[in-house]
């Protein structure tokens, strides 16, 4: 008498999704990203198979929200960068009209998300874009976060000339170079001594803008040559 061997379970599956939900889906699978960039640190790893996996569903249902890796990772970049602009201003709105209260909240808001947020803030740095020909691209997903900062730096200034677009910019740039130093480095070593975070924001914030906020004539020096005049761009 022939037996048949037991066969082995399934693996459990997600549920199909109804009519409706293909929203829900796509939040799960940009969460599931995050989750795995987070543990391996390296969005190079990623592949839509294995996000399949993690999420439960089949690798076509994947396909239907993302065609390829690239794709996924500029919604991943595109969201995450999303959520920390609209924290960075919620700090902001909630603390008054002081403009440097105003941005010395941003900044303490981008630490706490940095390191409260490994996850997306590794997708955010992490995931590395480039074009189909592989030259990197320069996505602008930055330019919210940075264009809020600079309209708060120039209505710091009380005194002495106005402040033009690319001081400012300069100065947020200084700032966010400072701040994701802060985040990398308290995420790599979080075992070493660190200052008190609140109080390096904070002397961060009154190194940079006390000079903005006591500024007299323009500054003297060399004029900025054509090479050197035009604004940095952030790149996402």
């Amino acid at each position: 008498m022939s037996t048949t061997a037991p066969s082995s379970p399934a693996e459990p599956r997600r549920a199909p999704a109804r009519r409706g939900q293909g929203a829900a889906l796509r939040a799960e699978i940009l969460a599931a990203a995050t989750r795995m960039v987070a543990r391996s640190g390296d969005a190079a790893t990623l592949t839509l198979r294995a996000v399949a996996r993690e999420v439960g569903v089949a690798a076509t249902s994947i396909y239907l929200h993302f065609d390829s890796v690239e794709a996924l990772l500029v919604a991943l970049k595109a969201a995450r960068y999303a959520e920390l602009a609209a924290t960075l201003t919620a700090a902001s709105e909630a603390a008054g009209t002081d403009p440097v209260g105003r941005l010395r909240a941003r900044a303490h808001a981008y630490l706490r998300y940095g390191v409260d947020h490994p996850g997306e803030y590794a997708v955010m740095f992490a995931a590395r874009l480039v074009t189909a020909n592989g030259v990197p691209a320069r996505p602008r997903y930055a330019d919210q976060v940075f264009d809020e900062m600079g309209v708060e730096l120039r209505a710091i200034r009380r005194a002495g000339p106005p402040m033009d677009d690319q001081e400012a910019r300069l100065i947020c740039f200084h700032i966010w170079t400072a701040l994701h130093g802060m985040v990398s480095l308290r995420l790599l070593r979080p075992g070493m001594d660190w200052p008190d975070v609140a109080l390096e924001v904070d002397d961060l914030v009154d190194r940079l803008v006390g000079p903005v906020v006591s500024a007299g004539p323009a500054r003297t020096g060399p004029p900025r040559t054509t090479a050197t005049a035009a604004a940095p761009r952030a790149a996402g």
